[in-house]
């Protein structure tokens, strides 16, 4: 049997069909389609893109702060143990200021003139302080503690009048760890791995002079890369969250808090798009109030006698 055809040489069925998708509306509907279709993928793999840019940005900041958190927690440990709160403060105040120094008084100076010139004045404070644990230990956190004002003032005086003074302050204060680069960290990684390799092979050195050399050594390079606050805070704050019922410290605990802190303040930071520094100061003190609620509970939950065995 054979089938009527039409104008083109098709059967009819399939010509009036054929006709309904050339027709200018289904061309339009399907260029629709078809662009959505586009616009979609094409925002899919823009916001991938950007989520791969922004994890690329970040990645560093995350070593950089895990990094540094690490290789604190020990020594914020044992400025608990000494009872010297404010060395923190005033080692990396100091180290601030020989580097706020010397770009106000030298044209461009070179990275190893700033690592001198910070490193020698926080290892002449830490011998200073050092002498006075031994003269007058009695008085060694009030005058660690009024370094510490005085080497503010002087940072303040010296950016009274320079230009960017406010945004030079913040970066000492605060740190700049969002713009870390590997770079970055690479030049200071040795100094990390030789305060580590020292403090882990010869457990001397953490008594008497060693300690104050050692942590001169770790604050010089962390106040580069984190900022005063954020050293003060990843020094202190982990060690209070490790810090047990009975005075001892819980090491896995105080790290735990503090690579939670990191992480958290940085993420925070890059998702309201403000400064990493107060952010993570704010995870740190966070994380180890919660640590420390949480190890009291489950303490007192342990200590507390089996009614059944009474």
């Amino acid at each position: 049997m054979n089938r009527p055809r039409g104008w083109s040489g098709f059967p009819t069925g399939l010509e009036s069909r054929l006709s309904s998708y050339l027709s200018p509306s289904a061309a339009w509907r399907g260029s629709i389609t078809c662009l959505t279709f586009l616009t979609s993928r094409s925002r899919c793999w823009k916001k991938y893109m950007i989520n791969t840019e922004i994890l690329e940005i970040i990645m560093p900041a995350f070593v950089t702060g895990l990094l540094c958190t690490a290789l604190h927690v020990p020594l914020g440990i044992e400025v608990l143990k000494r009872g010297i709160v404010f060395i923190d403060l005033a080692t990396a105040q100091v180290a601030g200021v020989a580097i706020v120094a010397l770009n106000v008084w030298v044209m461009e100076p070179s990275w190893a003139g700033i690592q001198v010139a910070a490193f020698g004045s926080a290892a002449t404070f830490a011998f200073f302080f050092r002498w006075v644990e031994k003269i007058m230990p009695a008085e060694q956190e009030a005058v660690i503690g009024s370094c510490f004002i005085v080497a503010a003032s002087v940072t303040l005086l010296l950016l009274a009048n320079s230009p960017h003074g406010g945004e030079e302050l913040e970066h000492v204060l605060s740190g700049q760890i969002l713009f870390t680069s590997w770079s970055d960290l690479a030049a200071f990684l040795p100094v990390y791995l030789l305060v580590a390799g020292l403090w882990l092979g010869y457990p001397n050195l953490r008594s008497g002079q060693g300690f104050f050399l050692l942590f001169a050594l770790a604050i010089t390079a962390s106040v580069q890369l984190l900022g005063v606050y954020v050293v003060f805070a990843s020094l202190i704050l982990p060690a209070l969250a490790g810090r047990r019922a009975d005075g001892s410290y819980n090491l896995l605990r105080a790290l735990l808090s503090g690579g939670v802190a990191v992480i958290a303040g940085i993420l925070a930071s890059a998702a309201a798009d403000l400064p990493a520094g107060p952010f993570l100061v704010l995870c740190f003190a966070v994380a180890a109030i919660v640590v420390r609620v949480v190890s009291y509970w489950t303490s007192r939950s342990t200590s507390q006698p089996d009614p059944r065995q009474a």
